[in-house]
């Protein structure tokens, strides 16, 4: 996506991109799906509209204010996940769930390096706190719905995302690129999202349908995890004692997941 802007198109016509084309991608499998129920349709539409609304959010965020606070504060998820849950789909909220959303918050804030000099909040990071929201609400839906056609949801959610990511760029006046930087742009655009970004939603999707939200949510912890250490590897960018820490409390909280999710079952 960086490699993209960096060709002449600017943050917020980026992130329409990444949205409106894998949904161009899917568009002939899901015109090939039959039989589909306008319950169906109903209900893959108020999924995705609220998780495109989650990613949308998220990436305002990140590009009007500050990385680090918006990252903290979208994975506050499982908390709105473990709320909306217990009120939507009647899960229990246990000692060992709240261990693991407090040990991986806490390794996303140290590694993200937030200290008390960050923690100052204004306007723009509520885009941060909206994100969690939307897509705990999101997830809970379609966790809710795990009938509804994980592929009419992720279609729905790129859909509704490029749709509301273009009217950011109306509303903030993003400038549009040159048509030689569009066509430029493209060929990458598509392949990247559409061979990375989708498989990977799709899973994630195909995923909330049998997994507890907040679970998915602390599973994907793993992102902060691997932006920190690959950004240590390839781009030489030290991490501090307390970065490892974080790093090593979010390895831990996998860990106690994998396990009392595991003793839970049998």
């Amino acid at each position: 996506m960086r490699h993209v802007e960096s060709m002449g198109v600017s943050s917020l016509w980026v992130v329409t991109m990444f949205h409106f084309l894998p949904a161009l991608a899917m568009l002939p499998l899901i015109l090939s799906i039959p039989n589909t129920s306008r319950e169906d349709w109903m209900r893959a539409s108020i999924a995705g509209l609220l998780v495109g609304a989650g990613f949308v959010f998220y990436a305002l965020g990140l590009i009007v204010s500050s990385v680090t606070k918006t990252v903290v504060l979208f994975y506050m998820t499982p908390i709105w996940s473990t709320i909306f849950a217990y009120f939507v789909i009647n899960e229990r909220v246990g000692l060992a769930r709240w261990l693991a959303i407090f040990g991986g918050i806490s390794g996303c804030a140290l590694v993200m390096d937030l200290n008390s000099q960050a923690i100052h909040f204004n306007q723009a990071d509520l885009l941060g706190l909206f994100s969690g929201i939307f897509w705990a609400l999101g997830s809970v839906t379609v966790r809710r719905f795990n009938k509804t056609n994980f592929l009419h949801v992720t279609f729905l959610q790129y859909l509704f995302g490029g749709f509301m990511a273009f009217g950011a760029v109306l509303y903030i006046g993003n400038p549009t690129p040159t048509v030689d930087a569009f066509l430029r742009a493209v060929p990458i655009a598509f392949l990247t999202s559409a061979l990375i970004f989708l498989p990977t939603a799709l899973l994630v999707f195909r995923i909330m349908q049998y997994v507890s939200p907040w679970l998915v949510v602390i599973l994907m912890l793993s992102e902060v995890l691997v932006a920190a250490l690959s950004s240590w590897l390839f781009l030489q960018e030290a991490l501090t004692l307390s970065q490892w820490a974080g790093v090593l409390a979010i390895l831990g909280t996998g860990v106690f997941v994998g396990l009392t999710e595991k003793a839970a079952k049998s």
